[in-house]
């Protein structure tokens, strides 16, 4: 008995330690912050009208497409530069001038908000709009700031100190909104609150960087090095940009042909929510052995690691997914407020694109420096999905541009699989177990369509909307746990191990 306890002990500080107790510490921590922000969109659904808030997501849809723009690949250049550089004072000069270059971008595309304003407004058909254009000018170079000093913590080993400070960001942020809401409801004031915030949140990324020896000092920019980082980031910063217009030009076709009350409704049905936390946990957490072993051409090794990745990825996300699909009006109601259920359709199409976003990973492509395959594949992505985008809102109306992009997302999908493992030298079928993944969406789809009958029959009952999504929910979950905890647990364990191994390979 007493043995088999130790073995039980043991099995669980194997999961919970290494790379998968790291991944869930960040999880628990990414999905607090993710829930705050839900009761962040939640209120502002509830306590603005829907002319405001279809207002205030122009704004935040303006900011998002000249972030993505002016990121330039950015990121992943600063990843790449910081980790491959040896030499500490050249480190340095790459960090110093990928931060001037970033805030170079940022004024002058500001600069050009600023004097588009009155061709944007007339697009939106928003003349309200107007008085908030400098904060669409201003919000995306805060953004790009944080994502690159976000990479830089992750580099130096202070991923969960990151989450740790974005959990007390958004405590504060849903603070402020709370009192913004309740006594002015000024648009005006709460983006002025995000701005404020976001100052905040880089002066604390400043203070950790210099704390743990990574120095920003823009005297030590070199201009010498600008055509190495662009040469890198380029392609990447193609990719990014196209691939967020993918994601968001569904939302400039519906701007384009309804009204701001409508864009209002489709924006909340299709806002990301976080079913996929844990994959992106993960990521940030194997990125560097996914990228140690594709350099030393360890491909059996990554092409294990990267098929458990993915098999916890799929499972995670889709259990999540189905969950939501079950009790959907409910959750609709519960997230945004019974005056966006007319997007309920909209809501579940894009619950399902964010079941098979784990298909678009790019971690392996990235790490291999394969960014041109990547801007050609968003090339072709964005502009099948803007013709998708109009015509299928022509032939289906609202329900038709989601459904493009979800037809488009799972294309793309197969094309970054394929060439994932044909950059290993392996095939698609390498990195799934192909009975096991079949096996699993078959079960989920049973136990969704079944559970949502359920709830059709308690809602017939005239049950409370809130009991009726936490009885099916929590019969849903159970189920499933029950079918599929087993196999997640003994991935943990099995990444735990690979990723150990390569560790002691590295240090030998």
């Amino acid at each position: 008995m007493t043995d088999r306890f130790l073995q039980k002990k043991k099995g669980l500080l194997s999961m919970f330690g290494g790379s998968s107790g790291d991944a869930l510490l960040l999880t628990a921590v990414k999905l607090m912050t993710m829930l705050l922000s839900l009761v962040t969109t939640r209120l502002l659904s509830q306590y603005l009208t829907t002319y405001d808030y279809g207002t205030y997501s122009q704004v935040l849809l303006i900011s998002s497409t000249i972030a993505s723009i002016t990121i330039l690949g950015m990121m992943d250049g600063m990843n790449f530069f910081f980790c491959s550089e040896k030499d500490t004072e050249r480190r340095e000069a790459y960090v110093a001038t990928i931060y001037l270059m970033q805030l170079a971008l940022g004024v002058i595309m500001g600069a050009a908000v600023m004097i588009l304003t009155k061709p944007i407004c007339a697009y939106m058909d928003n003349p309200e709009l107007k008085k908030l254009m400098l904060f669409a000018a201003i919000l995306p170079t805060l953004q790009n700031l944080i994502y690159i000093s976000q990479v830089l913590l992750i580099s130096v080993g202070k991923a969960k100190v990151l989450a740790l400070r974005n959990l007390v960001i958004s405590v504060l942020k849903l603070a402020a909104i709370i009192i913004v809401v309740h006594f002015v409801k000024d648009i005006a004031l709460i983006l002025i609150v995000s701005v404020l915030l976001d100052a905040f949140q880089l002066l604390i990324f400043y203070f950790i960087l210099r704390k743990n020896g990574c120095l920003i000092r823009f005297t030590k920019a070199d201009l010498r090095l600008i055509l190495p980082i662009l040469r890198y980031c380029v392609p990447m910063a193609v990719f990014v940009m196209l691939n967020t217009l993918n994601r968001d030009c569904d939302k400039y076709v519906i701007a384009a042909f309804t009204d701001t009350e409508t864009l209002a409704v489709y924006t909340n049905a299709s806002k990301a929510l976080p079913i996929d936390i844990v994959m992106s946990s993960f990521i940030t957490i194997l990125l560097p052995f996914i990228t140690r072993g594709i350099s030393e051409k360890r491909n059996s090794e990554t092409i294990e690691v990267y098929r458990l990745f993915l098999e916890i990825s799929y499972i995670s996300t889709a259990v999540l997914g189905g969950c939501i699909l079950v009790s959907a009006p409910e959750f609709v109601s519960l997230l945004y407020s019974d005056k966006y259920l007319g997007g309920l359709s909209v809501f579940c199409i894009y619950i399902l694109i964010d079941m098979v976003k784990f298909m678009s990973i790019t971690l392996l492509l990235t790490a291999a420096g394969k960014t041109r395959i990547l801007m050609f594949i968003s090339l072709g992505a964005i502009l099948s999905n803007i013709g998708l985008n109009i015509l299928f809102y022509k032939l289906m109306g609202l329900i038709g541009p989601a459904t493009a992009t979800l037809a488009v997302t799972f294309a793309a999908g197969l094309l970054i699989l394929y060439f994932s493992a044909k950059e290993l030298d392996g095939h698609i079928r390498e990195l799934f177990d192909l009975r096991f993944l079949i096996k699993f969406f078959a079960v989920l789809t049973a136990a969704v369509f079944l559970f949502g009958y359920i709830r059709i029959l308690l809602e017939k009952l005239e049950m409370n909307s809130y009991l009726i999504l936490a009885v099916c929910s929590a019969c849903y979950l159970t189920v499933t746990a029950f079918l599929f905890l087993k196999r997640l647990m003994r991935n943990m364990k099995r990444i735990n191990g690979l990723s150990k191994a390569k560790e002691v390979l590295v240090n030998e």
